[in-house]
């Protein structure tokens, strides 16, 4: 009866500091994903400085008046004149389409071919 005693609580000591290391195996693997993480989250965060760094840079008023001063003839700007700036209701409506007399004065200028309706409704070929 001692020797089934020993002999189970060899196996279970056994058992037991296996189950032991896996533990410590995958506490150090999650600790190693964790690390590199933190690692990726640290390049990340350096880059996102370097980043807004560059853009402050770029974004310089002088910067921007020299290069618009430089490429005036190309971009053709002109300062903002208060009259542009109107409220949404100040805008025209949109138009609606064409009226009836600009289709046909468009069927005549495109000589009498098939009409318009036709081709969108596919019936015209």
């Amino acid at each position: 009866m001692i020797r089934v005693l020993q002999i189970v609580s060899v196996i279970a000591a056994t058992g037991a500091a296996i189950f032991v290391f896996q533990v410590k195996y995958r506490a150090e693997a999650v600790a190693d994903r964790a690390a590199a993480l933190q690692r990726q989250v640290d390049q990340e965060a350096e880059a996102v400085s370097l980043l807004r760094a560059e853009w402050s840079l770029l974004n310089q008023p002088t910067r921007v008046q020299e290069l618009v001063a430089r490429h005036a003839d190309e971009l053709k700007l002109a300062p903002l004149d208060p009259k542009q700036i109107v409220r949404f209701e100040q805008l025209p409506p949109r138009p609606t389409g064409p009226a009836a007399d600009d289709e046909a004065a468009l069927s005549a200028i495109l000589g009498g071919g098939p009409d318009i309706e036709a081709i969108i409704n596919g019936e015209a070929q």
